[in-house]
């Protein structure tokens, strides 16, 4: 009569072995998934970033390559003049605002403004270009996380050369009534954000016919 040979089971060690390899594993898996789940996030965090970017430099190029020598009058009936700015604000009037097949009784002309209020930089505009009290504007958040939103104006100074402004109009054009005021040569517009990325441009203007 054959012996039947007794079953062997796992040693206590083999099986704290087996427990600690299998931890070790597990734990090489969850930080590797953590890594891939922050790059995924860095990158569509770099993403949307780039995207606002592009949609701001966007806006910007259709809005100042269509300024035009259109001044209006405030909601207390004063004229303004057709493009009017400081180093972080700029307000100007521009052409294009597509209304297909004249469906919509408004101009084609629009006045918008470029403000940075907080760190946040605001596209704003009206349904007209002369507005009254009741005249409500329409906004839309441009970029977020601004560090320095800047606008300089090239013109020529007093002694003949050209140099940027701070401001405009000028002081020199303060007397002149706003439809015959000259538009500034160019407009520098330049955009820092907290990450340290520049958006950097310049726009030429056209010339204003009625400019004395």
């Amino acid at each position: 009569m054959m012996m039947r040979r007794r079953a062997r089971g796992f040693t206590l060690l083999e099986v704290l072995v087996t427990i600690a390899i299998f931890a070790m594993m597990y734990v090489l898996a969850v930080e590797f998934l953590n890594r891939a789940l922050a790059n995924r996030d860095m990158l569509s965090e770099g993403a949307t970033e780039l995207e606002n970017a592009q949609r701001a430099v966007t806006y910007l190029t259709l809005d100042f390559e269509q300024l035009i020598a259109r001044p209006v009058r405030d909601p207390y009936g004063d004229p303004q003049p057709a493009i009017f700015g400081r180093d972080d604000y700029v307000e100007f009037t521009r052409l294009g605002w597509s209304n297909p097949f004249h469906l919509r009784r408004r101009s084609e002309m629009q006045r918008v403004v470029y403000a940075l209020e907080g760190h946040t930089l605001y596209r704003r505009y009206w349904p007209v270009l002369d507005t009254n009290v009741a005249t409500e504007y329409q906004e839309d958040v441009l970029l977020k996380d601004v560090e320095r939103f800047k606008v300089r104006y090239l013109d020529r100074t007093q002694n003949g050369e050209w140099g940027w402004l701070e401001f405009w109009p000028e002081p020199a054009l303060m007397n002149t009534p706003v439809w015959q005021q000259r538009l500034p040569k160019s407009v520098e517009v330049e955009i820092e954000l907290e990450s340290g990325e520049r958006l950097h441009r310049f726009f030429r203007t056209v010339v204003n016919p009625w400019a004395a």
